[in-house]
């Protein structure tokens, strides 16, 4: 467990609200909703993005995503969607039970120490999942975990679900439970079938699945892209000091 930062520390900070909608993160930065996407190498929006002193440009458009077409598929306004890379310029912090993500240059904290790898700036871990360990993408544009066909040949669906992911667009999933160990810690999460149009991306990473956003519901998350590490809290505590008003 990390110890107190020094006050000067929260300085580094900056901390936004966000709200879930459909499973997907809308944080609030300068009065504008964002989606935050870790499974998106880029960022898009209409204007730079500015975070933490900082001013970051985006693209308009990225594989066809646009903040019109997140607009319209979510629900909700977006004037753009924060990406891997304006995240590994961070420390990002995730925390469901105050609704609020933490961009911060202070080391990431919490007592589950995960090891990341990332292709195109999209971070990797391995999960055991049923039994079997899996290198799965982290993407929280994904409200649903997910894993190739072939690895549910054996699984039992509960049932069926419509869901949304950026690069696919709506599509209806059978829907599986399933235990996964992350770091020595047993949850139960969904798992859908893995759209076809997405296999070629994991197979060119490597890797067999994607933990979404559901992960939050278990865990205080810290993802450090730049070190390579993602830290978990469990259970939610303010022990750990770094919880500080906007």
């Amino acid at each position: 467990m990390s110890s107190k930062p020094d006050i000067n520390d929260y300085g580094r900070m900056a901390n936004f609200m966000y709200q879930m909608h459909h499973g997907h993160i809308v944080v609030t930065v300068e009065g504008r909703p964002y989606l935050l996407d870790t499974g998106s190498p880029f960022s898009v929006g209409y204007e730079p993005i500015n975070i933490g002193g900082r001013s970051f440009e985006v693209q308009q458009s990225y594989m066809g995503v646009t903040c019109g077409y997140l607009m319209e598929n979510i629900g909700v306004p977006i004037e753009g969607m924060i990406g891997a890379d304006i995240m590994q310029e961070f420390t990002v912090c995730m925390y469901a039970s105050e609704r609020m993500i933490q961009f911060t240059h202070l080391p990431p904290v919490g007592d589950i120490v995960i090891p990341l790898q990332d292709f195109m700036g999209v971070p990797i871990f391995c999960v055991q999942v049923a039994g079997q360990v899996r290198r799965m993408f982290f993407d929280t544009g994904a409200p649903m975990s997910y894993l190739l066909p072939q690895c549910l040949a054996d699984k039992e669906a509960e049932g069926r679900h419509e869901d949304f992911y950026p690069l696919v667009g709506n599509f209806m999933t059978s829907v599986y439970a399933l235990d996964v160990n992350i770091g020595g810690s047993s949850r139960k999460l969904r798992f859908g079938e893995l759209p076809h149009e997405l296999e070629a991306l994991l197979e060119a990473g490597a890797v067999q699945g994607i933990i979404g956003t559901e992960m939050l519901k278990h865990f205080g998350i810290c993802l450090s892209l730049k070190e390579g590490v993602m830290r978990l809290e469990t259970p939610y505590s303010d022990q750990l000091g770094l919880r500080v008003a906007s």
